[in-house]
């Protein structure tokens, strides 16, 4: 059988997970038997400079494509090759003071490598496995003789996946949320959300903001409601097609957005851009994040790890504390935010009328935006500059 790369991820790429740097070392491809038929999956081998390794599994499945990484790790409360042996789906177990339940149980065989696989596979070596999982919590204990390892999964989509290799993104990310297994069929529940776990959500949200905006959005006729108030969008200080440079980075402006900001009192429009860099990577430019701000924040998108659902992110409120990027942040305000009007490709490929929610947080190095819907979650680290010299950095097109 001829085995081909079905990804855009080659040996000697470069990506940043969660504030780590990782290369792309090796390119294994995997598989396990079911009822007769051979089940394959891809791995990518990651590396960092200090020897540190990862594992990038992409499968496709028949639900679409699935994209998670694992990391080792040195359980709390290890098991012998021989207790793994016993483990059936449905016992449960405890590795890290985590209840978990073995959900897949299989063995798996190396097929094809190319690069530097991780140590002790060639073509040929097998290894049984079980995942485990509890609500976001996943787990693998994979061995091969007396030899036991320990994983930690991640759920990530193709667009978490781009944005670590500094890849374009793609228009829509229709797959990669799921958690199945470190190699073959499972199931479990990602990163994001179901159409109707969303509308519960968005109830709950919409809800907290008539709550916190007060009686502005209130029907009760008590009382007489007060306005709330609406502040324009100022004139547009960029066109599509502009080139600048930024942070010593070479950007020109690709897409284009009015959005419409609901905070606690007052609603208000500002100028949102989409830059394109010369390797095709994407990154956002907010003209402000309150009204007649006098900064912009150009935001670079990163893969949260360990993750934070959109669940989790729906329940923070102003002042709790996250952790995201690797730091410990404040949450200093949560908004609702509505994309009024696009032009170009459409911002980070959403559409007018797109709606979602978001907090953003500082951690007292850079500020850091959570944005939700129902497609997922996206987290962003800014870097902030004065209108006056980001205006100043870009040329209109000819």
């Amino acid at each position: 059988m001829s085995f081909e790369n079905p990804t855009r991820l080659r040996i000697g790429m470069q990506g940043n997970f969660n504030g780590r740097n990782y290369r792309i070392v090796g390119w294994s491809v995997l598989g396990e038997s079911e009822d007769g038929d051979i089940y394959y999956w891809n791995e990518f081998n990651l590396e960092t400079e200090s020897g540190d390794q990862a594992t990038l599994v992409y499968e496709a499945t028949d639900h679409g494509v699935q994209w998670r990484i694992f990391t080792l790790f040195d359980p709390e409360y290890p098991m012998t090759a021989a207790d793994a042996a016993t483990k059936r789906v449905g016992d449960r177990l405890n590795l890290t003071g985590d209840d978990v339940r073995v959900t897949f149980r299989s063995q798996s065989q190396v097929y094809y490598v190319e690069g530097k696989p991780p140590e002790g596979e060639e073509v040929g070596t097998t290894a049984d496995y079980f995942n485990a999982e509890s609500g976001g919590i996943m787990q693998v204990v994979s061995w091969t003789g007396d030899e036991v390892e320990f994983y930690n999964g991640v759920n990530l989509t193709r667009g978490m996946v781009f944005s670590a290799f500094g890849l374009p993104q793609p228009l829509s990310d229709p797959g990669g949320s799921t958690f199945s297994s470190f190699g073959g069929s499972g199931s479990g529940s990602g990163n994001y959300l179901s159409g109707m776990k969303f509308a519960v959500i968005a109830v709950v949200i919409v809800g907290f903001f008539i709550l916190i905006f007060g009686h502005g959005l209130s029907c009760s006729s008590g009382h007489e409601a007060s306005a709330v108030v609406k502040l324009p969008a100022p004139a547009r200080p960029l066109e599509t097609g502009a080139t600048g440079k930024l942070f010593d980075k070479n950007y020109h402006v690709t897409a284009h957005a009015v959005v419409e900001i609901a905070e606690v009192g007052v609603n208000w429009e500002r100028h949102e851009y989409e830059l394109t860099d010369d390797d095709g990577a994407k990154t956002l430019l907010v003209c402000g994040n309150k009204p007649d701000d006098a900064e912009w924040t150009l935001y670079e998108a990163f893969v949260q790890i360990p993750p934070l659902t959109a669940q989790q992110a729906a329940a923070k409120k102003v002042g709790d504390l996250v952790q995201l990027d690797g730091r410990t942040s404040t949450v200093a305000e949560i908004f609702l935010s509505t994309l009024q009007q696009t032009d170009g490709a459409g911002l980070n490929g959403l559409n007018s009328g797109t709606i979602s929610y978001g907090f953003r947080s500082d951690s007292g190095y850079r500020p850091l935006l959570a944005r939700w819907n129902e497609a997922g979650i996206q987290f962003f680290r800014g870097q902030t500059v004065t209108a006056k010299i980001g205006l100043a950095a870009f040329t209109s097109a000819k």
